[in-house]
């Protein structure tokens, strides 16, 4: 399994997050910096689901979401993937930051720009080895999007 095909499904599925919990057949974009907690948290929650479910489709079998933890009072959709088989044990670092920079970008791309610029959104996805070691993590917020805001 190549750090591509990782990317490959990791852009793909934040795509699929973004375009399936924002704007729905006839709904207006959510305004998630006046929405109340309860709002906020279903948006979120949506967010997530949307992640999985793209992440799901794409990802090739190599790999799994083993949680998705949502906290709408901290702005926050985390979402650990747990890689899978022994070609996935060591990847370069080399290519963990190309990996990283690209699936950054990606949802940078995606994310609404006034939930990045307005809010304290913040979406984390956690990438861990077969054996349960960390491979890499990317957030994507205001502050590490704004390179790609410009």
């Amino acid at each position: 399994m190549s750090m591509e095909r990782i990317v490959i499904a990791a852009c793909a599925a934040t795509g699929s997050v973004i375009a399936l919990a924002t704007v729905g057949p006839n709904r207006a974009p959510f305004d998630y910096a006046t929405a109340s907690i309860e709002e906020k948290q279903k948006y979120l929650e949506r967010k997530a689901k949307n992640f999985s479910r793209g992440y799901n489709l794409t990802k090739g079998g190599s790999s799994d979401i083993s949680d998705t933890y949502v906290d709408a009072e901290r702005d926050l959709v985390s979402i650990t993937v747990q890689m899978k088989g022994a070609n996935n044990g060591y990847i370069p670092a080399s290519e963990l930051e190309k990996a990283r920079s690209l699936i950054l970008k990606t949802a940078c791309s995606l994310t609404e720009r006034d939930m990045l610029t307005e809010t304290n959104f913040k979406m984390r996805i956690r990438f861990f080895k077969p054996g349960g070691a960390s491979l890499m993590t990317v957030e994507a917020d205001g502050e590490t999007c704004a390179p790609y805001l410009a």
